[in-house]
């Protein structure tokens, strides 16, 4: 068996598995599984387009997830003169925290690498198979407006941002909310709580959360639901901008 006859071949792509098809005949070209029983030949196709079939998805989530630091990779992250602990960066990279819906705050000054590790945390998202999406908070508020001008309900908007099994608030409270973002902001931890996961990257210690948010009940609830379903992580002081410009000169 050399290339699959056009039928067959047909026949796979309208089943929508191309993917298949090429593998098998690649295998079936390759010297290297000439004495190969035909069964293990097929396995060995199916294991190949099974590989090809994943990247691909993966690299759709990774596209789909807007990722503002798209190479940003948990391989990478530079744990010298920071105090990241590795063990338990390493361990959220395994997306671990997902299956039980956890959130994880990461907390630092500016430049310190926020927003980064949490696009690392995405990427591993999208690996593991989970849909990943990330946004600004002040992007956040400014595409619900727009959305509401146009007439389009706020149920459906949180619809949107509820069923990402990650989602990422960068730059989260740097501006004290409204109270009416405060609310929105409770419907939407409301929603995905015990749902999804949240990656919060804050300039501000939780300590300081319920005034940026407002105060009052809203506040309440939003800090309940986080408070107890956290991983913090310190990301400290050192400003990995600097570091990167001076590795990059």
């Amino acid at each position: 068996m050399g290339a699959l006859d056009p039928e067959t071949r047909r026949k796979l792509r309208e089943m929508r598995v191309p993917e298949l098809a090429d593998a098998i005949e690649e295998v079936w070209a390759d010297p290297g599984f000439a004495n190969v029983a035909p069964m293990e030949r097929l396995s060995a196709a199916v294991d190949r387009a099974w590989d090809v079939m994943r990247s691909a998805n993966v690299e759709r989530l990774i596209t789909r997830a807007h990722l503002r630091e798209r190479q940003a990779d948990i391989g990478r992250v530079v744990y010298e003169g920071r105090p990241l602990d590795r063990d338990k960066v390493l361990e959220l990279g395994t997306c671990g925290f997902m299956e039980y819906h956890r959130d994880v705050i990461l907390e630092g000054f500016t430049g310190t690498g926020k927003t980064w590790l949490a696009c690392a945390l995405a990427r591993q998202a999208c690996r593991h198979g989970y849909n990943a999406m990330y946004v600004r908070m002040p992007d956040l508020f400014l595409a619900r407006e727009e959305w509401l001008s146009s007439g389009r309900s706020e149920s459906k908007f949180l619809r949107k941002y509820s069923n990402f099994g990650m989602l990422v608030l960068d730059e989260w409270l740097i501006d004290p909310l409204t109270p009416e973002q405060t609310r929105f902001v409770f419907e939407l931890v409301e929603r995905r709580y015990d749902r999804g996961s949240n990656v919060f990257c804050t300039q501000y210690p939780f300590a300081e959360w319920h005034q940026r948010l407002g105060g009052g009940a809203h506040a309440d609830a939003i800090m309940d639901r986080i408070a107890h379903n956290s991983i913090s992580i310190d990301m400290g002081t050192r400003n990995m901008r600097e570091v990167t410009s001076t590795v990059a000169s």
